[in-house]
């Protein structure tokens, strides 16, 4: 009797699909971001960020295919000009572009809320942070506690701080520090709040303008 061969093309075709995360394994991931996304020096650096965001997002309709790779060369993006004027390294500001991704999402842990009033006293008038120079302590007394703080503790030293809105549709807002230098802690450069270019926020002090000034410089 002769056995006929089942062509391999006939064989119906196995698609492979990520494994679900299980919830003890999804806790474990958003210990992981929220530990990283904080300080990443202490997690091996902003590189494995997107890995975690992936992991994050696997099963999850909404975030298949998307994209969390920073992107120097978008244009009308508010995030690459902040990273396009200042220093590098700025980890701290790369981090926290994935913090807003994660906060998009529901994944990034919150130490507080801001009220809609005050949240809206913070982002409204984005100009007005260009009217003066401030420091880390002057806006801790302003605006209270960050909802998240990304980079090093040390206040005297570069980090950016987050306000979450109770509203967590609204986006997060973002004030990124450079070093103390001769204050007495860490110098306010830039206001953001937003991507995109319509809709979005972004102010520099006269300190950090001077920054970016001096840094457009250098690339000439």
């Amino acid at each position: 009797m002769v056995v006929g061969m089942l062509s391999l093309r006939a064989l119906p075709r196995t698609v492979r699909r990520p494994a679900p995360v299980v919830e003890t394994d999804r806790a474990r991931l958003l210990d992981r971001f929220n530990a990283a996304v904080r300080y990443p020096d202490a997690h091996g650096g902003v590189a494995g960020l997107p890995l975690l965001l992936d992991a994050l997002a696997t099963g999850e309709a909404a975030a298949a295919g998307t994209r969390w790779i920073v992107d120097d060369n978008a244009r009308l993006n508010m995030a690459a000009l902040v990273r396009y004027s200042f220093p590098e390294p700025e980890i701290h500001v790369v981090a926290a572009e994935y913090g807003a991704a994660g906060h998009e999402r529901g994944w990034l842990r919150l130490e507080r809320m801001l009220p809609a009033q005050d949240y809206a006293r913070l982002v409204d008038n984005p100009e007005k942070w260009e009217a003066s120079d401030r420091t880390l302590d002057d806006v801790l007394e302003a605006h209270g506690r960050p909802s998240v703080a990304f980079g090093d503790p040390d206040p005297r030293m570069p980090k950016t701080l987050g306000y979450a809105s109770a509203d967590l549709a609204a986006p997060l807002a973002l004030l990124h520090f450079g070093v103390a230098g001769d204050a007495p802690s860490a110098r306010l450069l830039a206001f953001r709040c937003g991507d995109g270019f319509l809709g979005a926020g972004i102010g520099f002090t006269p300190f950090g303008d001077t920054v970016a000034d001096e840094r457009e410089k250098r690339r000439g």
